[in-house]
C-alpha cells in the first residue's frame, strides 16, 4: 500500500509495503459551495442572531474589516472582495473602510503574500493595515475581563463605527475553535493582552499541562474562549461576523454571518459535523500530514496536527508526522522554552510564562507519551531539542516493522481533522 501525504506545496509518497487493512481518514471534505460569493451575500442578508448587514452600515464614521493572517489559510480573496463590494454598494466605500490584518503576534505579510491572500485589486483599491501588537501608541485600553485580562486593542479598530470580523473557522487546540472573537483577541490586541489571555490555557501550575477545558472542539468550560469572547465584547464598537469553513484546499464549504458568538457557534457546529471522525480503538501507529502549506509553515503551526493525532494513538506508540516547516520553529518564545532541553521546559515555564509556553508544554507532553518522528526541513539537532526524532526517507520501513495494517491509521490532513475515541 502507498499513501500520499501533503507536504508544503507538494506531497510525499509513503510505501507501507504489502499491508492490508490500513485505515485512511481525514481525506473526505464537505462538498464545496457552488457559488461562495453569492452564498456570502445571502448570509449578509439573513444573518444569525443579528439584523441584515445593510441595515446596520453606519452613514458616517469608519468601518474596519478584520481578516486573518496567512497561517489561517482559507479562501479569503474572492469572498472578501464580495463583502467589500457589498459595503461600497451600500454607501461605505474605500474612503471609509479599512481592511485590517488581525495578525496578533504572528509575522506580517511579505512581498507578494498580501496580494495572494486577499487579491491584488483589493490591495490596490482599499486601505490595508497590518496590526502591530507591540506598538503601544496604536493601542486603546478598553477595560479588563472577568478573568483579569487587561484589554488593549488597536485604536483605529476600537474607534470604528462598525467592525466586521471576517475569518475562517476550524479546530484550535486550546481555544476550541478559531475564527470570530479570535480576530479581535488576539487578532487586534496588544502583546500584554495576548499573553494574559493565552496564560489561561495552562492550569494553576503552568508546568503541569493544559488547563481543563482547553482542547480542540471545546467551547463550554474553556477559559481561553470565554476570555476571548469577554474581551471582544469590551471592544466598544458594534461587531458583525462573517464566518467561513474551507473544505478541500481552495474551496469554501460553508459561510454564514451575524452576531459574533451565535454565528460562530453555528460555524463550529458545521466544523464538528464534518471534520471529526470516530475511532473505536487506539492505534499502534498513526501517520499524519499537517496538511501542507500553510498548516506546516512552521513547527508552531504543525504542532496542532501532532496534538490531534495523539487522540488516536496508544500510549508509548509511534507517530510519524510529515510537516515541512520551511519557516523553522515559528516563534522565538517557543524555541527559547527548549533552550536547556525538553526536560527543563516545565521549570522554565513555571519561572516565566511567555507567549507560546502552552505550545512548549504541550509538545513536551506529547514527546514524553509517544515516539514521534518528524519529516521536515528542520535540522536534526533542532528536531531533537524538542524531544522529537527526524524521520528520514525509508525510516518507515523499519519503524513500522511488526505492526499490522489494521493497527495503523493514516490522517491525511491532521491539522484540520480531529479523531475522537468513542
Amino acid at each position: 500500500m502507498r499513501c500520499a501525504l501533503l507536504y508544503h506545496d507538494g506531497a510525499l509518497d509513503i510505501d507501507l509495503g504489502e499491508r492490508r487493512g490500513v485505515r485512511v481518514a481525514g481525506n473526505v471534505y464537505p462538498a464545496p459551495l457552488s457559488d461562495p460569493e453569492r452564498s456570502c451575500i445571502e448570509a449578509l442578508e439573513k444573518p444569525v442572531g443579528a439584523p441584515a448587514l445593510r441595515t446596520i452600515i453606519p452613514r458616517s464614521g469608519n468601518i474596519s474589516v478584520l481578516i486573518s493572517d496567512l497561517t489561517r489559510g482559507g479562501s479569503t480573496g474572492r469572498m472578501l472582495a464580495g463583502l467589500l463590494g457589498f459595503l461600497e454598494a451600500h454607501g461605505a466605500g474605500p474612503e471609509r473602510v479599512s481592511v485590517v490584518a488581525a495578525l496578533g503576534m504572528h509575522r506580517g505579510f511579505r512581498r507578494g503574500e498580501l496580494e495572494a491572500h486577499i487579491g491584488a485589486d483589493t490591495v490596490r483599491r482599499w486601505r490595508v493595515i497590518e496590526h502591530d501588537a507591540r506598538d503601544p501608541a496604536s493601542l486603546l485600553d478598553v477595560g479588563t475581563t472577568p478573568a483579569g485580562t487587561p484589554c488593549m486593542f488597536n485604536r483605529a479598530v476600537a474607534e470604528s463605527s462598525l467592525v466586521i470580523v471576517f475569518g475562517a473557522v476550524s479546530f484550535h487546540y486550546f481555544a476550541g475553535y478559531g475564527g470570530a472573537r479570535k480576530l479581535i483577541l488576539p487578532g487586534v490586541a496588544g502583546e500584554r493582552t495576548i499573553v494574559a489571555n493565552h496564560r489561561l490555557s495552562l492550569g494553576r501550575d503552568p508546568g503541569a499541562g493544559l488547563a481543563r477545558g482547553c482542547r480542540s472542539g471545546a467551547l463550554e468550560g474553556n477559559p481561553v474562549h470565554e476570555d476571548m469572547l469577554a474581551g471582544a465584547r469590551l471592544l466598544g464598537a458594534r461587531t458583525f461576523a462573517v464566518n467561513s469553513v474551507s473544505g478541500a484546499p481552495g474551496r469554501v464549504a460553508f459561510v454564514n454571518a451575524g452576531e459574533l458568538d451565535a454565528s460562530h457557534r453555528a460555524a463550529c457546529d458545521f466544523v464538528s459535523a464534518h471534520f471529526r471522525f470516530s475511532v473505536e480503538r487506539l492505534y499502534r501507529a498513526v501517520i499524519v500530514s499537517a496538511g501542507g502549506f500553510p498548516g506546516d509553515i512552521n513547527l508552531l503551526q504543525s504542532h496542532k496536527a501532532l496534538r490531534h493525532a495523539s487522540n488516536a494513538l496508544e500510549e508509548g506508540e509511534l507517530l510519524l508526522a510529515a510537516a515541512a516547516c520551511p519557516e523553522g520553529i515559528g516563534s522565538d518564545s517557543y524555541l527559547a522554552a527548549f533552550e536547556s532541553g525538553r526536560h527543563a521546559v516545565s521549570d522554565a515555564v513555571r519561572k516565566r510564562y511567555t507567549r507560546n509556553s502552552q505550545t512548549a508544554i504541550s509538545t513536551c507532553e506529547l514527546a514524553s507519551r509517544f515516539s514521534i518522528y518528524l519529516r521536515s526541513t528542520l535540522s536534526d539537532d533542532l528536531v531533537a531539542r524538542f524531544g522529537l526524532c527526524p524521520w528520514k526517507p525509508g525510516y518507515e520501513e523499519y519503524l513500522l516493522e511488526g505492526i499490522a495494517g489494521e493497527d495503523i491509521l493514516v490522517i491525511a490532513d491532521a491539522s484540520r481533522f480531529l479523531p475522537v475515541k468513542r
